[in-house]
């Protein structure tokens, strides 16, 4: 029981992450807490809920297909969001900032809740991973393999973009100066823009991916953002590497905290991130003086 336990809080890591991902990139070029990224999580899962009935029904050609056109629907409602309002508050008072992202969230909500009803949805998962594989003694099923795998292959391609590309270069340099970037010509709200977009193509992804997992409804944003945020903290804002760490630890810690504490599972997160941020804050305290 321990090893299917695992081997769920390891797809759990990856949905954390695919989620946290987008939002620590957001911040970490704009300085921008974007509250709204779980209802972009949740319209991912809404847009593949349509879209799998519609593409090659039960393949897992067809399941992919939608689960990207979901990504790319979200990344398209994110742009325009990004140039309609968040364009506008940049340098803004966080207060301001945050005023926005809320209200994308309520606005969102009543949308999904007016279109897909208050009702609990249920996507179809392929046929292909409703079955188990057998290691050792344990069965294991299929989909949280296909769906660390899927959130891996992501990974992979976006660390490679962020290192090896020209865009990425231009994104590592808003992200370490952007004064810096701006003298030298880099186009700032372009790339603003463009980082907003991935994200939300991130979020769009993984809610994606992880509809046919559980319940589709209006209050999705709710569950996920909260954990998205904890596993940033901990990661640190702006920090890739540090949020797939983060979203391991969190996703393997919640499953395993279930199966022993099912009482305590969030309050072992909860206790993870206050030994992070305390460890932090003494690591300050501790440095050379200026």
């Amino acid at each position: 029981m321990i090893w299917v336990q695992l081997v769920n809080g390891l797809m759990e890591g990856m949905m954390l992450f695919l989620i946290a991902s987008g939002l620590t990139l957001i911040f970490g070029v704009s300085r921008i807490v974007n509250f709204a990224h779980g209802s972009l999580y949740m319209l991912g899962a809404f847009f593949t809920y349509a879209l799998v009935p519609l593409i090659a029904p039960g393949t897992v050609g067809g399941f992919f297909a939608s689960v990207l056109l979901a990504g790319l629907g979200v990344a398209a409602i994110g742009l325009i969001f990004e140039v309609i309002a968040l364009r506008r508050v940049y340098g803004a008072p966080e207060l301001m900032q945050l005023i926005i992202t809320v209200a994308l969230v309520l606005i969102i909500r009543d949308v999904v809740r007016w279109i897909w009803g208050p009702n609990s949805l249920s996507v179809p998962m392929p046929d292909a991973f409703m079955g188990a594989l057998l290691i050792g003694d344990n069965y294991f099923p299929i989909f949280p393999f296909v769906i660390f795998g899927a959130g891996l292959a992501v990974m992979l391609v976006m660390v490679g973009v962020i290192r090896f590309t020209r865009a990425g270069i231009l994104l590592r340099a808003g992200t370490d100066d952007r004064g810096m970037a701006a003298l030298l010509g880099v186009n700032e709200k372009l790339i603003f823009s463009s980082v907003f977009a991935v994200g939300a193509l991130l979020a769009g992804i993984a809610g994606g991916l992880a509809a046919p997992y559980g319940d589709v409804n209006y209050l999705l944003d709710t569950t996920v953002i909260v954990t998205a945020f904890i596993v940033v903290v901990i990661g640190g804002l702006g920090n890739l590497y540090g949020a797939f760490a983060a979203a391991m630890l969190v996703g393997i810690t919640k499953a395993l905290g279930i199966l022993y504490f099912p009482r305590l599972s969030m309050v072992l997160i909860f206790l993870i991130m206050a030994a992070v941020l305390l460890a932090r804050s003494l690591g300050r305290q501790g440095g050379p003086s200026r």
